[in-house]
């Protein structure tokens, strides 16, 4: 049986107490006199330690307290740093891009690190990271990352549009360390020159370069997209459909440059260095080689968090091989979090962190006992190498799980067949790429190099869009909350420890735990009755409604036409995480059993809304009585003249308005004394229809 004890890995013991420290601040403002104390006691326990004359335990006790305060101690910080907000007026800039800017919409995007001229107003940020949005123009496409720009700009505050099930863009920016956003229209800005360039934008400017070099040897589309994310970590060049295949078909870590290609990089360059021999000296030359050209490859790859996780890993364990000693991959892996955590704790809240270590730490657990209860080690090379191809892709998913379920919703359901199928081929593809960059002097064999890369580039895509087509091939996970994953990560930690330490009466307690959870959800709690209802989303380009009738089924409803509106794009994640279906699309005079739609006229479960686009109302004489008046862009008022025409309890102005006419329409609703509801401010709002009666509700963090 494999034995599997905490006392023998000190670093992953004191690793956990850093992790709650941090998440303890992230998630409570604690005084640094507080910590201060703590660390104080705790550093006392320490030394008391030392003493045969107190228990042993207090050691133990007083370390794992002291990496408790540096936990608290560095994320108080990291959150003083990032409390000042920007102001809300225009302030003159200057800014350094840190990356190239590319496509993002209607717009081309780069970060940018802001510097405001003459801001000294307290509790006003005047620095900071920032998404700098462009209008798409030749000027903004020649832009270069270290390029400094001027301009004038009113900076917005990171902000979540209040829609349920929607992407939470302000925890996303808080964790990326991102203070806000602004746009900049064509002529608003100049550029000033390049600056001094970091290491990290000498890194993007030598990707950029590699890139090109895959352009110039003719890969283009996906076959170019898989290369430069597979190679140097560049993914943005993917369309939506294969990346939505890959993570279908459960391979969309070989997207994402991590632990698996830097592995398979140093091990090509280990089996090319192979000449060095099995001396001490030839040894240490080969690790030494391979580290070098391990780090260049980190360098290229952008050293992003899961890159340098990698990297440090792998140095450890290099290091460890060339002191001929046994390097505990475990503790290595805990050494990496640590140190990366306590340079920037935010990084435990980021969904890459979080997958990669709990990945890497799953396999490095799991993979020796399922090897072993696979009995790989009495079987041929071929069935050794299938099961340990079977045993890592297991691992893997496991260690993901939580993370998975809690923000993805999703599970691909032949990710075993799909990896036994890809990981051999991408271990071919690094071994091409590695040899590609080596002959690139030589045109010959680079010609030979590229005509393979190419033909399994193209089979690899064909494999993944193959399994993603299978029936079944991911299916949706019930919506769990924090609670909820944090629960489904106990069973799975119960579990494991469980089944690798032989203590199976803890596997079997997690399992029933789950089971017993899981009956009690389906058949006791009582499920909340659903109810007629139209969903009013906050989406700035235009009008989105969403009409949920108690019978199931929904009707989308926009005030722009189907195929020019983006209502897709607002209402897909709640659609997706309450598993609605089917969904209609409604259009200018339509009526069924349920809905009718005519001239702007919503009639539903009894409420009578009204949506107003344009002025065309202003030439009606006749009064029409309505329950709700839905304001979106294109409405201009007056509001008094409006009620004339449209009687009507309450207004609800849309996201969709421009602000100027946001705020004059809120003064008309007050002056006129009619109810206002502002999506803009309060988020999505849901009209709950009964017969005659009917109330707004908002619907923000549901």
């Amino acid at each position: 049986m494999f034995d599997f004890d905490i006392k023998n890995y000190p670093l992953l013991k004191l690793a956990l107490p850093l992790i709650c420290g941090i998440v303890i601040g992230w998630l409570c403002n604690v005084e640094l006199l507080h910590i201060a104390t703590l660390f104080a006691l705790s550093l006392l326990a320490v030394v008391a330690g030392f003493s045969l004359r107190v228990p042993k335990w207090l050691f133990g006790a007083g370390a794992m307290g002291v990496m408790l305060a540096v936990g608290l101690f560095v994320i108080a910080c990291d959150k003083k740093e990032a409390a000042p907000t920007w102001g809300e007026e225009k302030v003159a800039c200057t800014a350094q891009l840190l990356e190239f800017p590319y496509m993002s919409g209607t717009a081309t995007r780069a970060l940018a690190y802001v510097v405001a001229d003459d801001v000294a107003v307290n509790n006003v940020r005047n620095a900071g990271l920032v998404n700098v949005y462009f209008a798409n123009c030749v000027d903004a496409e020649a832009l270069r990352v270290g390029e400094n720009i001027r301009f004038e700009a009113v900076i917005k505050n990171p902000s979540n549009a209040g829609n349920p099930a929607e992407f939470d863009v302000v925890r996303y920016m808080r964790v990326k360390g991102v203070s806000g956003s602004l746009f900049l229209p064509i002529g608003s800005w100049q550029s000033v020159g390049v600056g001094e360039l970091t290491l990290s934008m000498r890194a993007l400017a030598l990707r950029n370069e590699i890139i090109k070099m895959y352009e110039r040897l003719g890969f283009e589309g996906d076959a170019l997209s898989l290369l430069s994310a597979f190679s140097v970590g560049e993914k943005r060049g993917f369309s939506q459909d294969l990346k939505e295949a890959y993570a279908n078909a459960g391979v969309s870590h070989l997207l994402a440059l991590s632990g698996l290609h830097l592995g398979l990089f140093y091990m090509v360059v280990a089996a090319l260095l192979g000449f060095c021999g099995r001396s001490r000296g030839g040894i240490v030359a080969r690790e030494l080689i391979a580290l070098l050209l391990l780090w260049g490859f980190a360098f290229v790859a952008g050293l992003t968090p899961s890159v340098l996780r990698s990297a440090l890993l792998f140095s450890l364990v290099s290091v460890g091989r060339c002191l001929r000693r046994d390097s505990s991959a475990l503790n290595s892996l805990a050494f990496a979090a640590v140190a990366m955590l306590v340079i920037s704790p935010r990084l435990l809240f980021d969904i890459s962190f979080q997958l990669s270590f709990s990945a890497v730490f799953a396999i490095l657990l799991l993979v020796p006992w399922l090897q072993e209860l696979l009995g790989c080690e009495k079987r041929g090379r071929v069935y050794n190498f299938v099961m340990s191809l079977f045993a890592v892709s297991l691992a893997a998913q496991v260690g993901v799980l939580p993370f998975v379920w809690y923000y993805f919703g999703t599970f691909p359901l032949y990710f075993l067949f799909a990896n036994l199928l890809l990981v051999p081929l991408a271990t071919l593809l690094m071994s091409l790429i590695v040899l590609l960059w080596i002959f690139t002097p030589v045109g010959f064999v680079q010609s030979v190099i590229t005509w393979l890369l190419s033909l399994l580039l193209a089979f690899m895509n064909v494999v993944v869009e193959f399994v993603a087509s299978l029936p079944v091939a991911s299916f949706m996970l019930p919506a769990v909350s924090v609670a909820g994953a944090c629960f489904v990560a106990f069973i799975v930690v119960l579990f494991v420890y469980g089944a690798v330490c032989g203590k199976y009466w803890l596997s079997a307690f997690a399992l029933s735990g789950a089971l017993v959870v899981a009956v009690l959800n389906i058949f006791v709690f009582d499920k909340p009755a659903k109810s007629d209802s139209v969903l009013l989303f906050n989406n700035r380009k235009s009008g989105a409604a969403l009409v949920l009738p108690a019978q199931g089924g929904a009707y989308v409803l926009s005030s722009i036409p189907q195929f020019d509106s983006d209502a897709d794009r607002v209402l897909q994640p709640f659609l997706e995480r309450e598993n609605i279906a089917p969904v209609k699309w409604v259009e200018n005079s339509y009526a069924d059993s349920c809905v009718s739609y005519s001239n702007g006229l919503l009639s539903f479960a009894g409420v009578r809304l009204q949506m107003l686009v344009d002025d065309c109302w202003k030439g009606d004489t006749l009064q029409h009585p309505v329950d709700v008046l839905w304001l979106c862009r294109g409405f201009l008022g007056p509001v008094d003249r409006l009620l004339e025409v449209f009687p009507a309890p309450c207004i609800i102005l849309d996201g969709s308005l421009y602000e100027g006419s946001r705020h004059r329409l809120l003064r008309e609703c007050k002056n006129a004394g009619v109810g206002c509801v502002d999506i803009s401010e309060l988020g999505a709002v849901r009209i709950v229809g009964c017969n005659e009666s009917f109330s707004v509700e908002t619907m923000r963090g549901k």
